[in-house]
């Protein structure tokens, strides 16, 4: 049998990181894969798909059996793409991107096209449920195993083995160096430094510059006499040629799996390999599956907001792609301004096209992600979706203040585990069907239940207390100033209840620690100026009696510096960047975008202590009465720890405040967070502050409520308070769209306390001004849409620019109409800014 060809990169000095500033394996070989030749197509099936993979490139297709849908790894004309230039045409043609990194900061994407698969530089393994493929992408020679040079007396233990033809192979393509024999040309000197052994033997060296077909054959030839890889190795380092340079390549393996319907790819970090001065700090999965080309119909579904169509081939290439990160910027990062905050809640996106759809749930290492969208006509003709795992996270440092040269340094290790994202395909092209596969899928990972309760979920924000620099003793000093006392609060309640209220949710803010801008919850205080203990009894003793819940609101991941009793040190307490610098944040400035230094800084707590202070305000909470906690930060905002001494990625915060709102949740306290993370679905009551539009990408044609489809009958959420909106009349109409509840933010005291404050935002919560309209807009949505929120939705549909319908289970429809024009049709009349209910 015919002796599989192997290709070697024997590195003298290669180096493979764990982490490039973390353990290290010194001396380690990092040998790249080969392909074997072998053409029988690899294959996975059950009932439901059929997965083939063609080892000539690597490339797959999936058919969906129900049907008989066929969805490609690749665009299959991709390589005759006459828009694309060389480098896009690359892309196309890749089944991973990776991105690394100099020492310096420079970076670099290399396509597994160019770099692996046209040298063939890859491995096809494949087991009992799985087929896996090894690829080495980047600067990669064949070396073929056979002795560069050998002394004769070691050689002749080969010949000795081969026949006559075979000898004479050898002496064709070795030359026989003999010191007292040597040809005018030779340089003796250099010679013997380079080859000592011919101070006492003749050696055999290969020539230069053999055509790969004789090197074959070479290594047929050796194989056959016995010739080995650790022969190889041992011969490498015989004869001293200077290190080797390195060069950026990488080892990267993609695993596929079929899970009933769905498509499983995973790429295992373990299996991650690369130089130590070129760091992998990036890999993009499958950048063109399932694309749609230009002469195709469909879309892409983006998880913007609560979801965003971008049409195929819109013609927007003047407009940015799309570019977003998954749970929103992590904090551990540092950056110097910001124009526009891109944050995804569910990590999720899609393709669908030809009657079909393909749906892609990331789910391991979903933290790392960023996602990218674009349309054809820019780089190329292909409509794509995709998702970017970071695998190190970085930060520039200079060396010494007597230079202005700075170095990158690296987080201390790469993650554990294995990025996985799970397809799941479609036989119809509708988005709502694709939501409601993703509520599915949520009831499953989550065993989330039916919402039970009737009535519009309503959610209250109760302001309690800011702070303000007051003269105190001739100094400015800043205190608590009261904006809702508990008495105030209990009369506002008893005042909501007297209206008709129903099914009321509290999250009273400003309570503890300082007020609004709060301090370290290593101990949770109530501000004394909001009132006495007896006071806030009878407060939460009255909505105990009125069936409404009140949130204890507090903030467990941030700090700010409080009195120097507060319990909160700087260096022993805040995070660290990559660089090792403490975590301080600034606000930003929406005109300028820079950092408004002037005001106070704030901090990001060592992951241990946020849990920590997670658990010390729910047992306040239980001591107190309150119903539960609400959290501005968890499930909203989510940071990793970059300290080397215990490096905290956020995968692993993630897993530590879901274990945090599981004992929260055990110990009888409900939770309300903020935006609706995925991850604390599970634990959560209440979603508040839920992002119902996103931001205005350019590219992205129409919203569309698929996260809301997919959480609708399983969790009460609104948006934000429709008083502290720009337009509380989009939002209204937005709420009616997607299926939420109301939220309002309410204050006793008058609005004109809030000037010369940093809290001006809160400029429409005026609690006396807004009752009325608050109580209007409530009693028509109670009465047309409160017998919807314990049911799911099934339907959403564009019926014109700026018109939409949202079905439900009973029949009911939901008419939106954003447009300053009637909607009509048939006998149905939307009118202009308005909403109309249908079924009921």
């Amino acid at each position: 049998m015919k002796r599989l060809i192997r290709l070697g990169l024997f590195l003298l000095s290669a180096v493979l990181l764990t982490g490039c500033t973390g353990a290290q394996e010194q001396g380690e070989v990092m040998e790249p894969y080969a392909y074997t030749g072998d053409k029988t197509m690899y294959a996975l099936e059950n009932e439901f798909l059929s997965f083939s993979l063609d080892p000539a490139t690597t490339y797959f297709q999936v058919t969906d059996k129900k049907n008989h849908t066929v969805w490609n790894s690749n665009p299959v004309e991709g390589a005759n793409d006459e828009k694309a230039d060389a480098e896009s045409k690359k892309q196309i043609l890749s089944t991973l991107l990776v991105k690394y990194s100099t020492d310096v900061g420079i970076q670099t994407t290399y396509s597994n096209y160019e770099y692996s698969i046209a040298k063939q530089v890859y491995e096809i393994e494949e087991g009992s449920d799985y087929i896996k493929v090894k690829y080495s992408i980047g600067d990669v020679e064949k070396v073929f195993i056979y002795p560069e040079a050998l002394p004769e007396s070691k050689m002749q233990i080969y010949l000795n083995k081969m026949d006559d033809s075979q000898k004479k192979q050898i002496d064709s393509y070795y030359r026989k160096y003999d010191v007292n024999k040597l040809r005018a040309s030779d340089n003796k000197e250099e010679l013997l430094i380079k080859y000592p052994d011919l101070e006492t033997e003749k050696v055999y060296v290969i020539r230069d510059n053999l055509q790969e077909y004789i090197s074959i054959k070479l290594e047929e030839v050796f194989d056959a006499a016995g010739y080995t890889m650790a022969d190889f190795e041992e011969d490498s380092h015989r004869y001293e040629k200077g290190e080797a340079k390195q060069k950026p390549f990488y080892n990267i393996s993609v695993v596929y799996r079929l899970d009933n319907e769905e498509l499983i790819v995973e790429v295992p970090f373990e299996e991650m390999q690369w130089p130590h001065n070129y760091p992998l700090i990036e890999v993009t999965v499958l950048p063109y599956f399932c694309s749609g080309s230009a002469k195709e119909e469909g879309y892409l579904f983006v998880p913007e907001g609560t979801g965003g169509i971008i049409e195929f081939n819109n013609g927007k290439v003047q407009q940015n792609p799309y570019y977003a990160q998954v749970y929103g910027w992590d904090n551990g990062m540092k950056r110097d301004s910001l124009v526009d905050e891109s944050r995804v809640a569910f990590p999720v996106y899609g393709i669908a096209k030809n009657n079909s759809a393909m749906l892609c749930f990331m789910e391991e290492y979903n933290t790392l992600a960023t996602l990218s969208a674009d349309v054809s006509g820019r780089k190329h003709s292909y409509n794509y979706v995709n998702a970017s795992y970071t695998t190190l996270h970085s930060a520039s440092v200079q060396v010494s203040a007597k230079s202005d040269r700075s170095v990158m340094v690296y987080e201390a290790e790469k993650p554990e585990g294995a990025i996985r994202q799970r397809y799941r395909f479609f036989g119809t092209d509708s988005y709502s069907e694709m939501a409601g596969g993703y509520r599915d899928y949520l009831i499953e990972k989550y065993n989330l239940v039916r919402y039970e309760k009737s009535g519009v979920p309503v959610n209250i924000t109760l302001i309690g207390a800011i702070d303000a620099v007051k003269q105190r003793f001739g100094f400015p000093v800043s205190v608590p100033v009261p904006l809702t006392t508990y008495e105030e609060a209990k009369n506002i309640l008893m005042e909501l209840m007297n209206y008709g209220y129903q099914n009321v949710s509290v999250r009273y803010s400003g309570m503890i620690n300082g007020g609004i801008k709060q301090t370290i919850l290593q101990s949770v205080k109530p501000v004394s100026e909001l009132g006495s203990r007896k006071e806030l009894k009878a407060y939460l003793s009255y909505a105990k009696e009125n069936d409404i819940a009140v949130f204890l609101d507090s903030v467990a991941d941030y700090t700010y510096k409080g009195g120097l009793f507060d319990g909160f040190s700087v260096n022993r307490d805040a995070s660290k960047y990559p660089s090792r610098e403490v975590v301080k944040l600034y606000d930003f400035s929406p005109v300028w975008f820079g950092e408004k230094d002037w005001i106070d800084s704030y901090y990001v707590l060592k992951p241990q202590l946020a849990v920590s202070g997670m658990q010390n305000v729910a047992k306040a909470g239980g001591n107190f009465g309150t119903s539960g906690i609400a959290f501005r930060d968890i499930g909203y905002t989510l940071n990793a720890d970059y300290n080397p001494k215990n490096l905290l990625t956020r995968e692993k915060v993630a897993i530590l405040q879901q274990e945090a709102l599981k004992e929260i949740r055990a110990v009888g306290q409900k939770i309300m967070v903020k935006g609706g993370n995925e991850y604390v679905l599970s634990y959560t009551d209440f979603i508040v502050d839920m992002e119902l539009t996103g931001n205005p990408y350019q590219i992205i044609d129409y919203g569309v409520p698929f996260y809301t489809i997919a959480l609708h009958g399983l969790l009460p959420y609104t948006g934000t308070s429709l008083n502290l909106s720009n337009n509380y009349t989009d939002m209204v109409l937005k709420s009616a769209e997607t299926g939420a509840g109301l939220s309002f933010t309410f204050m006793k005291e008058p609005v004109a306390l809030l000037q010369n404050t940093n809290y001006t935002y809160y400029f429409g919560a005026d609690y006396d001004k807004w009752k009325e309209e608050a109580y209007t807009i409530y009693n028509r949505y109670e009465a047309e849409l409160g017998g919807l929120f314990n049911q799911f939705i099934t339907g959403h549909e564009r019926l014109a620019e700026g018109v939409f319908v949202t079905s439900y289970e009973g029949g009911t429809r939901v008419f939106v109409n954003y447009s300053n024009a009637d909607y009509t049709e048939g006998t149905l009349k939307v009118p202009a800014r308005d909403y109309k209910v249908e079924g009921r």
